[in-house]
């Protein structure tokens, strides 16, 4: 029954994998809980079981226990069949018999999370979890009772936040930072032709297939990390000093296509993958194909594939770019010299239902950047100790800053409207190529609507803090 009455409790949204994008939103169940404060005969009593946890000892009134069971039994007798009677005519004392306990349910299912609400609304309780019900008491013409433990928000005094010191460093780009940009836009639509006239030379690419044995073994038999330094059928790889392995290409210089070659390889000992550190290793090597990259002219045409006019005005495009980045940089770099000043003079414990969701959720955020990353599964289990401890930080900072930054933006009553929302919405449906009202609908059940209002209230109420700073050249 218990867990009937939790599935049936209303639902508020709150986005486990950014804490700091929800905390605000806490505002929003406390608000919702004012509204039914017109109901304050409940008997409440409140009890701290832990930081930011509250347990709710509730009796709900003997008679308003009676009127909803009237009306659960009003309800029944609608639609009830009883032998002998017609629909809507059968003895409420029967029913109340035959259907004791769905009447009983039905008055719990109902009662319980209404006068919860009520509850938390007359003790002023800021709510950030779900609660959850125990200890139950119901019995007809008595007084329902019942315990109700849930996490609540820090109870702190906001620091000083106006007029906070920070550095920001002087934003500027050389012309060599420029000219190495576009070296990179060249790079990118670099061209390859085979060469077969000649051996391999550094600034080439060789085309190869490997084996490597350390020891008597594969490569790949020390750890899951040097697999992919065990062998490979089709390996591109850059002609250049140390490029790949050390002195590994040097083996290969002059070679040409249809060439064997063994290059031995001493793996120092800071190597990267630390089985192999130290150790030697054989690597033979056939050589597939030879490469030469041949960049593009850097002309006007060139620059029309960036949808410049010139090769001038694609220089500025990319320093203007260059800019609009690294000035982003040195923003998110001020507004984290703010947090950081916030946290450090606004000690407080966090909820653990809601620190324990941010780590979660940190932790499966580095787990799929170390996977894209290339680790294997095996690495990452090796690591877990050393990532949880890092999540479990770093989510405890993330906690705490949207608490206190929903505070400010609470007390400086920074709002965002449902406009600003809709038009975000509209955005991000076009460049989806999705139907806004398809596409709206499929974030407020992922609770994401409310992921993106405190995104953006947080976002606005860091504006103004960054406005209000002292800003000293770094």
């Amino acid at each position: 029954m218990l867990a009937e009455c939790v599935n049936h409790f209303f639902i508020f949204s709150m986005n486990t994998s950014s804490a700091l994008d929800a905390a605000p939103g806490f505002a929003y169940l406390w608000k919702f809980a004012q509204s039914q404060a017109e109901r304050n005969r409940l008997n409440v009593t409140v009890e701290n079981v832990a930081a930011c946890r509250k347990r709710l000892s509730i009796e709900v009134p003997a008679d308003e226990v009676s009127r909803e069971w009237q009306g659960a039994v009003t309800e029944i007798q609608k639609v009830a069949q009883i032998p002998g009677f017609r629909p809507g005519r059968a003895p409420r004392l029967i029913l109340e018999r035959k259907f004791q306990k769905e009447i009983s349910d039905e008055v719990q299912r109902k009662l319980i999370p209404q006068s919860f609400r009520e509850a938390i609304a007359k003790e002023k309780l800021k709510v950030v979890s779900l609660p959850t019900f125990d200890d139950v008491k119901f019995t007809l013409n008595e007084p329902l009772r019942f315990l109700a433990t849930v996490d609540v928000a820090p109870d702190f005094q906001l620091p000083v936040y106006k007029g906070l010191k920070v550095k920001k460093t002087k934003v500027e780009v050389k012309d060599s930072e420029v000219e190495d940009s576009l070296k990179l836009l060249a790079e990118q639509q670099a061209s390859f032709s085979d060469v077969a006239d000649r051996g391999l030379a550094f600034g080439d690419f060789a085309v190869i297939s490997y084996s490597g044995v350390c020891e008597g073994k594969a490569v790949g038999e020390f750890s899951e990390a040097a697999r992919p330094l065990s062998e490979n059928k089709q390996f591109w790889l850059l002609m250049a000093k140390d490029s790949f392995l050390p002195g590994f290409c040097d083996s290969l210089t002059g070679g040409k296509i249809g060439d064997r070659r063994q290059a031995l390889v001493d793996f120092p000992s800071n190597f990267r993958i630390k089985e192999l550190a130290g150790r030697k290793a054989t690597y033979f090597v056939e050589i597939i194909g030879i490469k030469e990259k041949k960049l593009p002219a850097m002309d006007d045409a060139f620059a029309a594939g960036y949808k410049a006019a010139n090769v001038a005005e694609l220089k500025a495009k990319v320093r203007e770019s260059m800019i609009a980045d690294r000035e982003h940089q040195a923003r998110r770099e001020t507004q984290n010299q703010i947090v950081e000043q916030l946290l450090k003079a606004t000690p407080f414990d966090v909820p653990e239902s809601v620190l324990h969701a941010e780590t979660r959720s940190t932790v499966a955020d580095i787990v799929q950047r170390n996977h894209r990353m290339g680790l294997k599964d095996e690495t990452i289990r090796e690591r877990s100790k050393e990532i949880f401890e890092f999540a479990q930080q770093s989510a405890k900072d993330k906690v705490r800053a949207s608490f206190i930054l929903g505070k400010i933006a609470e007390t400086e009553k920074i709002e965002v409207k449902d406009e600003e929302i809709q038009e975000q919405v509209r955005l991000a449906a076009e460049r989806a190529h999705k139907p806004v009202k398809e596409f709206a609908q499929k974030l407020d059940e992922g609770g994401e609507l409310d992921a993106l209002r405190e995104q953006m209230l947080i976002g606005r109420t860091l504006d103004l803090l960054v406005a209000q700073a002292v800003i000293e050249a770094a």
